[in-house]
């Protein structure tokens, strides 16, 4: 993993179960120390000792990407304990409902969808570009093709493709952001994996998704910010 001098940091969001756990413990595997943040105060626990039982330094957040007190306080409590971040990886996400049609769209439901999958992502690099613009760092914001309206093809999936959609175009403002610092900002689609939200139909095992998640962060430089990539490295439509 590149990085500013010294050991790279990482924060990475949705880091209690699924690809967020195996995202933290493959950034410890390459040398990171891992900020862990997510709703279960048992499971980010459960993986910030499981990163710490890799060798590399850990934190534990117990945090709603929706609080955004919350984030200002804990993002505090990141930059003082280990310096500054190298790497954002806003992974905390909701789904909602897959099969949403015009005829049965609930505005509430999007509305979470939003304040999370957008705007928590937005919250945590807000609460966080001073720290990394110390670092150059990269900020990942786990889409997905979901998200493409270029590449929609079945409709459907109103608040998750909305939400996706919406974070896609922070990304590239993100992305106008920070490079006056040299920092990095990505949308990143994962695949179809097999996690709780992918469901066990998806053809990807999370082992192999997260391979292509870090190897794609560690390639990912200025000429690839403020794009939409695939982690197999296939740009993809907006």
């Amino acid at each position: 993993m590149t990085s500013a001098p010294g050991q790279p940091v990482a924060l990475v969001t949705g880091g209690g179960r699924g690809i967020g756990r195996e995202i933290a413990l493959a950034l410890a595997r390459q040398g990171c120390h891992v900020a862990v943040a997510a709703r279960s105060a048992d499971q980010v626990t459960a993986t910030a000792d499981a990163v710490r039982g890799l060798g590399a330094r850990a934190m534990a957040l117990v945090l709603d990407v929706t609080d955004a007190d919350a984030i200002t306080r804990q993002i505090a409590a990141v930059a003082a304990e280990l310096g500054p971040v190298d790497v954002l990886v806003n992974n905390a996400g909701i789904a909602g409902n897959w099969s949403t049609s015009l005829a049965t769209f609930d505005a509430d439901e999007a509305l979470k969808c939003f304040d999370t999958n957008t705007l928590g992502a937005i919250r945590l690099t807000k609460a966080l570009i001073s720290n990394l613009r110390g670092a150059r760092g990269k900020v990942i914001n786990m889409t997905s093709r979901m998200g493409s309206i270029g590449d929609n093809g079945s409709g459907r999936g109103y608040a998750y493709r909305l939400s996706k959609a919406a974070l896609n175009m922070a990304t590239r403002n993100i992305a106008h952001e920070v490079k006056g610092f040299g920092g990095v900002a990505v949308a990143l689609h994962p695949g179809w994996v097999k996690t709780e939200m992918g469901g066990e139909g998806a053809p990807e095992e999370i082992a192999d998704a997260v391979a292509r998640i870090v190897a794609s962060i560690d390639r990912f430089t200025a000429e690839h910010s403020g794009r939409f990539w695939h982690a197999k490295g296939e740009e993809l439509l907006w």
